[in-house]
C-alpha cells in the first residue's frame, strides 16, 4: 500500500459494495492480497502451561472434523511453524502425530505455536474456508479461528450449529465470537495495512462488521499476582457482539447476574440462548447467545435493536480500550485506520449517546418506529397484502406481489435473511 495514496477511492468503495451485494464471495484488492467480507468464529481458550498439548490435541481433532465433515472446497495452503511459512498442499498436510511432536519440541524454547490452513491461493487473501490456531504458554489465550463460507452456511445452518456446539463443549472457551469480518484468519500475528484500512472503511457501512485479531487481542493478566490488568486486550473485557458470543463462568461472575437475569435482559424471540454445563464445576455454566440471523446490518437501515440489547448486557464488562490494529500507521498516511480516539467510539457504537458512524447514523428510535408501522414478511412466507414490496436483500428494488403469493427468498445475498417491506 502506498504511503501517499488512498488504498480505496470512493469509486472503488462503491464498486466493492455493489459487487459484494450481488455476490457474497466477491473480493477486491491487489493480486494475491484481495479482501472480502467473510463469516468467522473464534474460540479463546484459557489454559495453563501444562495443558498446552491437550489443547493442541483438541484443536487438531476439531480441525480434522472441519475438513472432513464441513468444508465443500479443498484446503490449498498450510502453515509450517518451524520456518513461519505458508506452504502449498501438494499431497497431504502433516498428520496429527507429527504436529504434536513438533509442538512439543517447539514449545521447549518458544512461548507460542501457530498452525493453520486455507482454501485461498495466498495467506494474504480472504478465504472461503480457513482456520488458524495459536497455542500459548504465556499470558495469552490459546485460540482457534475458523472462516466459513456464507453460501454454504445458508444451506447448512443446523449442521453448522451442531459443529459449533461441539467445539464449545470440547474447548470450554473463556470467550468466543462469531459474525462477519474482513476475512483475515490466515494473517496470524499481524494484519496487513490494506486489510486494517478496509476494516476501518467498511465499519462505516455495516454495524454487523466485527474486528477480530486473535493473536493480538488474546493477551490477559488473569494469573498476575499483583492484580495488574492490561486494558487494550480481551483479557480486560468482552468485545461488542455482532451476532454470536459466549458468556463463560468467569465473565458471568464478573457481570454479577444470574442466568434468569441475563435471559430477561435478552428477552426476545429472535435470540437463542444455549446453556452449556461447565465440565470442571457442575454448579457453573456458559451461555452461548445467538442474536437472530447472521447479518451485516447496513447503517442505512438503522441501529440494530438486538445488538443494542447485547451491548447493554455486556457493557459493565466491555473492553472499552480494545486495540483494533496490529500495526501503527506511518506519518502522513492518508488511509483511514482505527486509532486511540476512534477505537473506543466503535466499541461503544450501540450506546445511546453514540454518533457512530459520524454523519451516517440513523436515529434508533426512528428505525424502531419504522419497523412497527411497516408491514413486513420473511422470504418463504405468504404475502399478506397486494402491493409493491422492497427488501434490502434485493438491493431495495421494488417488486409487485399479490396477496396469497409466496414471498421469495433472495439466495446468496449479503444482508442475511430476506425481509420484505410493503410500500405504503
Amino acid at each position: 500500500m502506498s504511503t501517499s495514496e488512498l488504498f480505496l477511492s470512493e469509486n472503488e468503495i462503491k464498486s466493492f459494495l455493489s459487487g459484494f451485494g450481488q455476490n457474497s464471495d466477491y473480493m477486491y484488492g491487489y493480486e494475491g492480497e484481495e479482501f472480502g467480507i467473510c463469516p468467522f468464529i473464534t474460540f479463546y481458550i484459557l489454559n495453563s502451561d501444562d495443558e498446552v498439548l491437550l489443547i493442541a490435541d483438541k484443536i487438531l481433532s476439531i480441525c480434522n472434523v472441519f475438513e472432513e465433515e464441513i468444508i465443500d472446497k479443498p484446503l490449498n495452503l498450510f502453515y509450517r511453524n518451524e520456518d513461519s511459512h505458508w506452504k502449498k498442499i501438494v499431497k497431504k498436510k502433516p498428520n496429527k502425530k507429527d504436529i504434536i511432536t513438533d509442538v512439543t519440541k517447539a514449545l521447549e524454547s518458544d512461548l507460542f505455536y501457530f498452525m493453520g490452513a486455507s482454501s485461498a491461493d495466498s495467506n494474504l487473501q480472504s478465504a472461503q474456508w480457513a482456520y488458524s490456531a495459536m497455542l500459548s504458554q504465556a499470558s495469552a489465550y490459546s485460540y482457534l479461528k475458523i472462516t466459513f463460507s456464507s453460501k454454504w452456511y445458508k444451506n447448512n445452518k443446523n449442521k453448522w450449529e451442531e459443529f459449533v456446539e461441539r467445539c464449545l463443549k470440547e474447548f470450554n472457551p473463556i470467550q468466543s465470537y462469531s459474525g462477519y469480518e474482513i476475512g483475515n484468519s490466515t494473517q496470524l500475528s499481524s494484519i496487513s495495512p490494506e486489510f486494517e484500512t478496509a476494516e476501518r472503511i467498511f465499519t462505516d457501512y455495516f454495524y454487523g462488521l466485527d474486528i477480530d485479531h486473535p493473536a493480538a487481542m488474546a493477551f490477559h493478566s488473569h494469573y498476575d499476582e499483583d492484580g495488574f490488568e492490561y486494558l487494550p486486550v480481551l483479557g480486560a473485557g468482552l468485545r461488542t457482539p455482532t451476532w454470536c458470543f459466549l458468556l463463560s463462568p468467569y465473565w458471568i461472575e464478573k457481570l454479577g447476574l444470574s442466568e434468569e437475569q441475563i435471559r430477561l435482559k435478552l428477552n426476545d424471540p429472535r435470540i437463542t440462548i444455549t446453556k452449556l454445563p461447565d465440565p470442571i464445576n457442575p454448579e457453573k455454566f456458559s451461555l452461548w447467545i445467538r442474536l437472530g440471523e447472521l447479518s451485516l446490518y447496513p447503517v442505512e437501515e438503522g441501529v440494530p435493536d438486538l445488538l443494542v440489547m447485547a451491548n447493554e448486557l455486556i457493557k459493565p464488562i466491555r473492553c472499552n480500550d480494545l486495540k483494533l490494529t496490529t500495526l501503527d500507521a506511518w506519518d502522513d498516511d492518508p488511509n483511514p485506520r482505527f486509532d486511540i480516539e476512534n477505537s473506543p467510539q466503535w466499541i461503544a457504537r450501540f450506546d445511546k449517546d453514540s454518533h457512530w458512524p459520524e454523519g451516517k447514523r440513523v436515529n434508533k428510535i426512528h428505525a424502531v418506529q419504522l419497523e412497527q408501522n411497516t408491514i413486513k414478511v420473511l422470504g418463504g412466507e405468504i404475502c399478506p397484502k397486494t402491493g409493491e414490496w422492497y427488501s434490502p436483500a434485493n438491493d431495495m428494488q421494488k417488486r409487485h406481489f399479490n396477496q396469497g403469493e409466496i414471498m421469495p427468498e433472495i439466495k446468496d445475498n449479503s444482508w442475511g435473511e430476506t425481509i420484505w417491506y410493503l410500500v405504503e
